[in-house]
């Protein structure tokens, strides 16, 4: 079972991912904090991190930034979410990120799922 780590502060927010790649067969570690989302990762080793841009305590990016000076986590593939689309030039940064722009489906998170890690 591919593991998921989803960072994400807005509580409803957070409730729906967990629950949507939970019925989709994933392993799912819930964090609303950035700081505690980059101590799971490194204790963890998600297959995949979801994660919001403004998060309490830590950006998505400068945990991201974190995440690839550590030689355990520097391969998890990654994917952004945001409502602030243009978000510190989010969009022209590094080619392997996704990104998803809020609200999105469900179909458009799996598609972005599949692209990073394949299907359940």
């Amino acid at each position: 079972m591919k593991k998921i780590l989803v960072l994400e502060d807005e509580p409803g927010m957070l409730s729906w991912l967990k629950a949507l790649l939970k019925t989709r067969g994933f392993d799912v570690i819930a964090i609303d904090d950035g700081l505690a989302g980059i101590q799971t990762a490194i204790a963890e080793v998600p297959d995949l991190i979801i994660s919001d841009i403004m998060l309490d305590n830590a950006n998505g990016f400068l945990i991201r930034e974190e995440l690839q000076e550590n030689p355990v986590t520097k391969n998890i593939p990654y994917i952004f979410m945001t409502g602030a689309a243009d978000v510190a030039g989010a969009w022209e940064s590094e080619e392997d990120v996704q990104y998803l722009t809020k609200p999105f489906s469900a179909t458009e998170l799996m598609e972005a799922v599949r692209k990073q890690i394949g299907g359940q």
